[in-house]
């Protein structure tokens, strides 16, 4: 009994671990459920014979008693104690050597059924180290690309950056639609006041191109521009350690004296600046003597560094930085 206890928690193993009915673990259950069941049945037939060996046994003692009081009775020749009781004793001959065969064969079919299922138990462990170890492969190579994402991602960025930089360095000073409209309602109340004398270096298609654009945003509040016009600087040159003049940049506006030219000059400059443009009042000379209110817009060539967006977004940076360090 002990032993096809043990059959069933093996198979009960299997099972768990296969997950479907194994035909081998079904074909050793059967023979060793077979010769369990034919040694039981040896058992019982040696309890048969046993019981004949008690009839005849019972018969010997009756007759013991009897001869013990009658010494004329003998026993009789034609009693069926005698056969059956060799009978019983064939049975019971029979039974434990057939029991004892069968058992062997049983104790046979449980071994080979456990070798199976250490065997089925083996391949499992080793399928789960395969799988572990396929988890574990794929475990890193999703990590290395997690990885490489990751450094794909930094250098995307890293390129972004310095693509910025770049234009931000070199990128063309320009106002955008909504930049121009902006400017124009905010300097829309000196249309009547004054008017405005557009001028640009004629060397420099970019700063040609940013004389176009204020304009545009002077006239879109309805304010009298001349249309841009280009000069040309011509230096004198040849002379043997003569001056190095610097190059002008950026935009510088002259006006005439009246009150509402300087008061519009003053605000025009604080469009332009506000916006992360280089805005300056001329100084030499500071005034034309026009007595007319008008303004001169001169655009010189680009200045070097960030303009309009970028070189705000530098000094909200730099800003952040002194803030911090002094945090």
């Amino acid at each position: 009994m002990r032993k096809h206890l043990i059959s069933f928690a093996l198979s009960f193993m299997s099972e768990s671990i296969s997950g479907a009915p194994d035909p081998v673990r079904l074909s050793l259950e059967a023979e060793s459920a077979k010769w369990f069941t034919r040694s039981l049945i040896s058992g019982g037939v040696v309890a048969f014979g046993c019981l004949l060996e008690i009839w005849e046994t019972a018969i010997s003692v009756r007759n013991w008693f009897r001869a013990r009081r009658d010494l004329t009775i003998k026993e009789d020749p034609k009693s069926w104690g005698i056969p059956i009781a060799a009978f019983g004793l064939l049975l019971v001959v029979w039974g434990i050597v057939a029991e004892v065969t069968y058992e062997g064969l049983a104790s046979n079919a449980d071994a080979r059924l456990r070798a199976h299922e250490s065997d089925v138990l083996s391949i499992a462990e080793a399928n789960t180290a395969a799988a572990d170890k396929k988890s574990g492969e794929a475990e890193k190579t999703a990590g290395e690309l997690t990885k490489g994402a990751a450094q794909l991602r930094k250098d995307a960025e890293e390129e972004h950056l310095a693509r910025v930089k770049i234009e931000a360095a070199v990128g063309w000073r320009s106002l955008s639609d909504k930049q121009k409209r902006d400017i124009g309602a905010a300097l829309a109340s000196f249309g009547p006041r004054a008017s405005v004398s557009i001028w640009f270096n004629a060397s420099s298609t970019e700063a040609e191109m940013f004389a176009n654009d204020i304009a545009e945003a002077l006239r879109s509040g309805r304010i009298t521009t001349s249309a841009p016009g280009g000069i040309i600087d011509m230096r004198e040159g040849g002379n043997w350690n003569g001056e190095i003049k610097s190059v002008h940049t950026g935009v510088i506006i002259q006006s005439t004296k009246a009150p509402a030219a300087i008061e519009f000059a003053a605000a025009l400059i604080k469009e332009l600046t506000s916006r992360g443009f280089d805005v300056k009042r001329q100084t030499d000379p500071p005034f034309d003597p026009k007595p007319e209110p008008i303004i001169w817009v001169n655009v010189e060539a680009r200045p070097r560094g960030p303009q309009g967006e970028y070189k705000l977004q530098a000094e909200r940076d730099a800003k952040k930085s002194k803030n911090k360090a002094n945090n």
